[in-house]
């Protein structure tokens, strides 16, 4: 900020893309000042050389630009007559104070942080410690937190009796971590025996499992300690165990880190043509390249665009990109709202501590919800008609001036799309969207709005015809 006789002047960096993902959200001080002379200044924004906690400076990952392209290097200057904290508040509104907005009829989901949750408790000396992280997470406008303790930390590969105890705290600390409006899930990154990292959901709090089948140890048997307990020795043991607790999993960061390669690997393996698989993470920040117009253009749309291509005559649910996190601990000090994409799940009520998960999961199951980065909001959002007429249906609100909508299809071999520019919409509007098109030959269907700042919402896929019966096994994205 700025100020001066009758005006001020505010720099601020774009919300998310100027944010290449790291571990942890620490601010690495984004201001860059320089005094020029007794009368002269300069000041804007600036990168930090480097990540400031040695543990994790090895994931400073920097951006990614490919040769050749142009990249958008944005910085915002907002300039007003009033003073600078008047200025300020206004700079704010543009990420609703760095807050998710409610909306009457959602909860906000986000899921998988490493936060070493159950040690930290355990260390503390009470379950009812309350922990920063969370409370930081909360004043986000956060309803609903899936935590991945056992990353590191625990045991999470023991057979059976260390591994249970870890589990049966895990599931106590974070029921009473939980509050009102405040769900924490004790969920798990187990990325065993599938193929790349991915994170598994559970609608119980309660499910006792471990990642190892000794010879001679049952799929399952009764602790006298913990009641049914599963033991899995590979994929089938874990597609059973999901099968029979009604859980879900889905790829983390797609493409890259872990799951370089994946899911594109197993495209053809019975447990990711099964509908207890989601899909995979939207995680945009790693290999942020800003000469893309779409945040994760190639690691989460592309993937899962080509997985619906593939699946579109299976009798599959289509497949899903969900918001995700996947860093460390932090605090209310640290830039949490730069790194958190979040799902804004169709349901009325946050399920209690007590109370079975299944809403959430059925949201999730159904495609009942939308993708944010904070600042676009799609409220409302359907497809209407029949057979070649369809027509799209959307509520759309935002901060920073628009830059199009637009809608993606595919046909079971190509994926195609119709872009809208709507960059004569100013900041700050509301609007609705009605587009028709022809669905002849098209199998399924996703709407998506994004902004000059990179910010971005889109929906879930959805089947436009069942009863299609031409599909590619090899399709790809034709370009």
């Amino acid at each position: 900020m700025a100020e001066g006789k009758g005006a001020s002047l505010a720099t601020f960096t774009p919300p998310h893309t100027f944010f290449f993902t790291r571990e942890v959200d620490t601010n690495l001080g984004y201001v860059w000042y320089r005094k020029d002379s007794a009368t002269t200044f300069g000041f804007g924004i600036r990168q930090a050389d480097a990540e400031e906690n040695p543990q994790y400076v090895d994931n400073f990952a920097l951006f990614n630009a490919p040769p050749g392209t142009v990249q958008r290097m944005g910085v915002y200057f907002y300039a007003s007559p009033e003073t600078a904290e008047a200025t300020r508040q206004a700079v704010l509104r543009f990420t609703h104070g760095d807050e998710f907005k409610p909306l009457p009829g959602y909860k906000t989901f986000v899921n998988h942080f490493h936060l070493r949750f159950t040690d930290r408790v355990r260390a503390s000396g009470s379950f009812d410690t309350p922990m920063q992280d969370l409370a930081a997470m909360k004043a986000l406008g956060l309803n609903i937190i899936g935590l991945s303790d056992f990353h590191g930390d625990m045991h999470p590969n023991d057979p059976g009796p260390l591994r249970f105890k870890d589990q049966k705290d895990y599931f106590e600390a974070t029921r009473r971590a939980s509050d009102t409006d405040f769900l924490v899930t004790p969920w798990e990154e187990p990325s065993a025996y599938f193929g790349g990292h991915y994170n598994i959901i559970f609608p119980k709090r309660n499910v006792y499992w471990s990642k190892v089948r000794q010879p001679g140890q049952p799929f399952t048997e009764n602790d006298p300690v913990y009641g049914k307990v599963y033991h899995t020795g590979n994929a089938a043991d874990v597609q059973q165990m999901m099968d029979a607790e009604g859980a879900y999993w889905y790829h983390a960061h797609p493409r890259t880190k872990g799951t370089t390669g994946y899911p594109d690997l197993i495209f053809d393996k019975p447990y990711v043509k099964n509908d207890r698989y989601l899909g995979v993470a939207f995680k945009p920040g790693m290999g942020m390249d800003l000469s893309e117009s779409r945040l994760c253009e190639w690691r989460c749309f592309d993937v899962t665009d080509t997985m619906n291509n593939l699946y579109a005559s299976s009798g599959l649910k289509p497949k899903y990109i969900i918001a995700d996190i996947d860093t460390y601990r932090k605090g209310p000090e640290d830039d949490t709202y730069a790194n958190f994409p979040v799902n804004y799940l169709k349901i009325d009520r946050t399920p209690g501590a007590d109370e079975d998960m299944s809403s959430v999961l059925k949201a999730l199951r159904d495609g009942d919800f939308f993708v944010s980065t904070g600042e676009i909001l799609i409220t409302k959002y359907r497809v209407v008609g029949t057979g070649a007429q369809r027509t799209i249906g959307a509520d759309v609100e935002w901060t920073f001036p628009p830059s199009f909508v637009e809608v993606v299809w595919g046909d079971g071999r190509k994926i195609d799309r119709q872009v809208i520019s709507i960059t004569d919409l100013g900041a700050f509007g509301t609007k609705h969207f009605s587009i028709p098109f022809d669905a002849t030959g098209k199998a399924w269907v996703r709407f998506a709005v994004w902004d000059t700042a990179g910010n971005g919402a889109f929906v879930q896929p959805v089947w436009l015809n069942a009863t299609r019966t031409t599909t590619d096994q090899n399709a790809r994205r034709e370009k």
